[in-house]
């Protein structure tokens, strides 16, 4: 049986980690481990850890260093054949990882295989993955990946994600399981970015192999009060993917050199969102010095970052309340 190493990035979510780590324990083998990296929590995680009382469990503290630099550590630390991760806040559901553990088994070409994400708010669930909710590639996973073949029960679709991740965050990195020797230093989160730090492993990992989609609820992401991915500006987002375009994509003279030009282009787009980003948050000197080294940037764009920030941030303002306002809940944005 191939070993399996779960890491585990936590920082002040002491409240949900029993949740989390029970969901990986309950599935997990004699000779697996969980690893659990504090990172720099000042409440009772370790505590709460060292209750669970379970020797395949271990717990790591580290100055706080964000959770790219904390999965980044929990990496270096494992020593299983295949490595997957959870999230303190969320959950795995049961056969999650008998199912990838199986499949990786009996497929050693695949490098990594990940299943679909579900959404549990107020106990309702959504399948993420499966209608592009998650990714936004609206095409079917036969299209974007292979035509379906069948695995136990389950259907898989493989193939090759490299070219289409510079586009789409396919992957959630709590349903993926990766060949931890095979993929080497691709296992590597991006660090002092805002967000998004998933994306650069993501991209790396499909770089260096096939993958396999298995259509399968496998973890669950839970509603909750506290911070999430989500919560970044867009100058944050729109800057965080940009650093992680260039540490991939930007860095691969071989995909440069077949892609290169869609490479510059979506660049250039995301810069656009950066100069969107820079005049909604009421920053138009700094949309505009952006404006300088930017191709093809729309008139309103160029007007738009004229306008002074005492006028922007209350439309800016007003136009979120609308929104918020006439938003449906979010039982009803998402699709099961």
């Amino acid at each position: 049986m191939l070993s399996l190493s779960v890491v585990i990035p936590s920082f002040n979510r002491a409240h949900f980690l029993p949740r989390a780590i029970e969901s990986v324990r309950s599935q997990i083998e004699a000779g697996d481990e969980i690893i659990v990296v504090d990172d720099g929590s000042t409440d009772n995680t370790e505590s709460v850890v060292n209750q669970i009382g379970d020797a395949r469990i271990r717990y790591i503290r580290q100055a706080k260093a964000g959770a790219g630099a904390a999965r980044n550590r929990g990496v270096r630390e494992a020593t299983g054949d295949l490595i997957a991760f959870q999230d303190s806040d969320d959950e795995w559901l049961p056969g999650k990882a008998a199912l990838q553990r199986e499949f990786l088994a009996a497929h050693p070409d695949i490098l990594f295989c990940f299943t679909d994400l579900g959404r549990d708010y107020g106990g309702t669930r959504h399948a993420l993955l499966r209608g592009g909710l998650w990714h936004q590639d609206l095409r079917d996973w036969a299209d974007i990946l292979t035509p379906a073949v069948r695995y136990l029960d389950c259907d898989v679709y493989i193939g090759d994600l490299y070219h289409g991740a510079m586009y789409h965050n396919y992957f959630s990195i709590i349903c993926t399981m990766i060949r931890r020797e095979e993929a080497g230093d691709a296992i590597r989160f991006a660090e002092g970015v805002a967000t998004f730090e998933e994306c650069e492993c993501f991209g790396r990992i499909a770089g260096r192999g096939q993958c396999a989609f298995l259509d399968r609820i496998g973890a669950l992401q839970h509603k909750h009060t506290g911070p999430r991915i989500t919560d970044a500006d867009w100058v944050a987002r729109a800057e965080s993917r940009l650093t992680i375009l260039q540490n991939v994509w930007g860095s691969d003279p071989r995909f440069l050199a077949q892609y290169g030009e869609e490479y510059r282009a979506l660049v250039n787009q995301v810069r656009l969102a950066r100069v969107r980003g820079l005049i909604a948050l009421g920053k138009p000197r700094q949309a505009r010095a952006e404006i300088r080294s930017l191709a093809g940037v729309p008139w309103l764009y160029r007007a738009a970052s004229h306008v002074p920030a005492s006028v922007i941030n209350p439309v800016v303002a007003l136009r979120h309340a609308i929104h918020n306002l006439l938003a449906p809940p979010e039982s009803a944005q998402v699709q099961t």
